[in-house]
C-alpha cells in the first residue's frame, strides 16, 4: 500500500486587517465635530425663534391690554360717591355729582337689564352700575323713535346674550303722585353710563357705543 507522504508546505497566512489610515481618524473627527456644530446651530436657531415668538405675545398681550384701559372719546369721570343703600321709593340723601348720575345712594334691588323703554328711577339704576352694567339713556321731549330704534339695533346683541346693559328713557318731567320731577335734564339727545362713568352722544354712535359697553360692562364696583 502506497502511503502518503505528510505535506512540508506552510499553511497559508492569514491576512490581518489593515489599521485605519491617520487621514481617515482626521476626517471622521472633522466630521465629527461638524455635525456638532450644526446641531448647536439648529439649537440655537429654534430657541431664538421660540424666544421671538414668545416675545411678540408679550407684546400683543400688552398693546391689547393697553388698548383695554384707554378712556373712550369723549368720556367724563366723576368722583365716587359711595355705595349707600336707601329705602325703596326713597330720594337719594345727597344730590348726585352728574345727570344721569354714575354712583351715590340707591336701592337694595336691581332694575331689569334689557330694553326699558319706560323711565326708571335714576336710585334704581345705579344699583346696575355699581353691578358691572352700562345704562343706555335717550332724551326726546318730541319722540324719537328713529333714534330709539337706531340704540335697539347696536343694543340687541347685548341684549341676547345676557349682559349688563340697560337701554331706557330719561324724562325730566316724570313724577309719580304730583311729587318733584324725578329725572333730570341730561343735556344731550343720548347718554352712556357706568360706574363713574359718563359719555354724552348727539347722534347714535355705534362704534364708539360698543367700544364704551365693551370697556366697562361687567366690572364689579361693589368696593366703591
Amino acid at each position: 500500500m502506497r502511503r502518503e507522504t505528510p505535506s512540508t508546505a506552510a499553511p497559508a497566512a492569514t491576512t490581518a486587517p489593515s489599521a485605519p489610515s491617520a487621514t481617515t481618524g482626521r476626517r471622521s473627527k472633522a466630521e465629527l465635530r461638524a455635525a456638532s456644530a450644526r446641531k448647536r446651530r439648529n439649537q440655537n436657531l429654534l430657541l431664538a425663534a421660540a424666544g421671538g415668538a414668545i416675545l411678540l405675545l408679550v407684546v400683543a398681550f400688552m398693546v391689547i391690554n393697553l388698548r383695554g384701559r384707554q378712556p373712550v372719546a369723549g368720556e367724563e369721570t366723576y368722583a365716587s360717591q359711595g355705595n349707600l343703600h336707601i329705602a325703596l321709593g326713597s330720594v337719594s340723601p345727597v344730590a348726585y355729582n352728574s345727570t344721569p348720575p354714575t354712583s351715590g345712594p340707591h336701592y337694595e334691588n336691581l332694575a331689569a337689564w334689557g330694553n326699558q323703554p319706560q323711565p326708571i328711577r335714576y336710585e334704581h339704576l345705579v344699583h346696575n352700575l355699581e353691578d358691572g352694567g352700562v345704562v343706555v339713556y335717550y332724551q326726546c321731549p318730541d319722540g324719537c323713535p328713529e333714534v330709539v330704534a337706531e340704540l335697539e339695533t347696536v343694543l340687541e346683541p347685548y341684549f341676547a346674550q345676557g349682559r349688563n346693559v340697560v337701554l331706557t328713557v330719561n324724562d325730566p318731567a316724570w313724577t309719580l303722585g304730583g311729587s318733584q320731577p324725578l329725572h333730570q335734564d341730561m343735556g344731550a339727545p343720548i347718554i352712556l353710563t357706568a360706574w363713574r362713568k359718563r359719555l354724552p352722544l348727539q347722534t347714535v354712535d355705534a362704534e364708539t357705543i360698543r367700544a364704551f359697553i365693551d370697556r366697562y360692562e361687567g366690572i364689579d364696583h361693589h368696593r366703591g
